[in-house]
């Protein structure tokens, strides 16, 4: 694997992600993201951690107006929010993923600045396969450090 894509989304979404419940993510735009990418999840402000990994399963490109009635069940957003995001926008991008997997601790943002020199973008960004694979062994070290009861750091899993 050549990189992954980091994702930042906003913890309502990062946790419905990871639960499943949220199986595609809209942007205004997405640059191509090859089938099988691995998708990183960044929730945002006020967690600021990485919680989890996804993996792409197909990146569409669709008019905005067909956004909702093709991905509405897939999307976590009600009608109005995403009109709202979209506005203005005549095509978009939905990104499709599966294969959730919540770490049991999550990597926060002052341990991946320090331990990888990563800084999350407001969007997205790429990691290299050095970095997704010192990431992920911090992912392990963080597991093995302590047992943690996921539902704490993920209050709406429960």
């Amino acid at each position: 694997m050549s990189r992954a894509l980091l994702l930042s989304v906003r913890p309502r979404f990062a946790r419905g992600l990871l639960a499943g419940t949220k199986t595609a993510e809209v942007r205004r735009r997405f640059p191509e993201v090859p089938e099988g990418t691995t998708v990183i999840i960044y929730s945002s402000s006020p967690e600021k951690a990485i919680l989890g990994t996804m993996r792409t399963r197909r990146l569409v490109r669709i008019n905005t107006e067909e956004i909702w009635r093709e991905y509405s069940h897939a999307i976590g957003i009600g009608r109005a929010e995403l009109a709202d995001y979209l506005d203005g926008a005549t095509n978009s991008s939905v990104l499709e993923l599966d294969n959730p997997n919540l770490w049991s601790r999550p990597v926060g943002l002052a341990e991946l600045r320090r331990q990888l020199g990563v800084e999350p973008a407001q969007s997205f960004r790429y990691l290299n396969a050095k970095q997704l694979s010192r990431l992920q062994g911090l992912a392990r070290r963080n597991a093995d450090s302590a047992p943690m009861d996921l539902h704490a750091s993920v209050p709406a899993l429960r």
